[in-house]
């Protein structure tokens, strides 16, 4: 049981040849949360939620390597270019944050999610 634990998580594959930063989003008790960034290399993974996943949703966003976004998203959410961790994803300009666009990942209640991405 303990091994299956530590497996848990949210994991994102890097199928693609160019080395991206990923930031997330999803719901905590606190409220929605963001965070960035994992520097995944080409053909790589990396482990960005080390616990069992308890939202039903995630969100991901995806950049290259000069900060633009690779794969488009239907959710508006807060980042910084350096490595963050924020609550409430609304009112980035406001706050002084950029707005970034995410894409909803549905885990169907799985403790356990691997994302590949591929846009090659």
């Amino acid at each position: 049981m303990a091994s299956q634990d530590a497996q848990a998580g949210l994991r994102v594959c890097n199928g693609s040849v160019d080395l991206v930063n990923v930031a997330i989003g999803y719901d905590t008790e606190e409220g929605l949360r963001t965070e960035g960034w994992w520097t995944i290399t080409a053909n790589a993974c990396s482990q960005v939620l080390q616990e069992p996943l308890k939202a039903e949703n995630y969100y991901l966003h995806v950049s290259d390597g000069f900060g633009e976004g690779r794969l488009g998203g239907d959710v508006t959410l807060c980042i910084r270019q350096e490595k963050f961790v924020l609550f409430d994803g609304d009112q980035c300009w406001q706050r002084g944050l950029i707005e970034a666009d995410f894409f909803k990942i549905e885990t169907e209640g799985a403790e356990d999610w691997t994302v590949l991405l591929s846009y090659d």
